[in-house]
């Protein structure tokens, strides 16, 4: 699977560019912004989910969309396809991506095939939508993270390049770890938190402006699988 080289910036708003190579992106630091309202909201979503068809590794939207959104709502939808797209785009074909039920794409052992979007059996996943990034850490995963921790204070006293260190040392590929560390920036220990004993998820949205394929970590969402 790809590897990324990860680099973070921390404000009130947190931005992560994510240009894929390999399976899926090599990371770097975007250009602090303040809040725009220029977002993916959940009510958003869900109003346009229904509209949105991915077929051969293509995020699309139906044209009934049309007489269902508003001209704004269709321009930040048709902003969010283009950021999945461009990612999609760029899976290398040394892996095997797979359409789940879930209306995602996966990569998975090569060779291999499934439906299933998120494995909550393994130590972690993910999977890549057309609103941006579901990542999954398990139980196991959380409760390592939190005893690493330990030895530098505490998660609620770590710093970013803290927790890089520590999900590195766990295995997890940069990429990853640049989302997570960026949402620990904005949300603090919530990250570990939430976990009621099945693991946590998640959800990162792109950003407003599909050409710097961001995620937008104020907006991310963090929950108890």
């Amino acid at each position: 699977m790809k590897k990324f080289v990860s680099a973070l910036m921390a404000s009130v708003m947190l931005m992560l560019v994510i240009s894929s190579t390999a399976a899926l992106a090599a990371a770097a630091p975007n250009a602090v912004q303040g809040e725009s309202t220029s977002e993916l909201s959940q009510e958003l979503i869900n109003k346009a989910n229904p509209y949105i068809k991915l077929q051969s590794q293509t995020f699309t939207l139906s044209e009934e969309a049309s007489k269902n959104l508003t001209e704004d709502e269709l321009g930040l939808v048709n902003k969010a396809l283009d950021s999945a797209n461009n990612q999609a785009k760029n899976i290398s074909g040394d892996v095997t991506v797979t359409t789940t039920d879930n209306n995602s794409l996966k990569v998975v052992p090569t060779n291999k095939f499934s439906t299933a979007s998120i494995n909550t059996s393994s130590y972690w996943d993910y999977e890549l939508l057309w609103w941006g990034y579901r990542i999954y850490f398990s139980h196991q995963l959380i409760n390592d993270i939190k005893s690493k921790a330990l030895y530098a204070g505490g998660i609620g006293a770590i710093s970013g390049s803290t927790l890089t260190g520590i999900l590195s040392s766990l295995g997890l590929p940069g990429w990853i770890g640049g989302i997570v560390v960026g949402i620990f920036l904005v949300k603090g220990a919530s990250i570990v938190y939430a976990d009621n004993g099945r693991g946590v998820y998640f959800d990162a949205f792109w950003a407003g402006d599909p050409a710097s394929q961001a995620v937008n970590f104020v907006t991310a969402k963090v929950y108890g699988a």
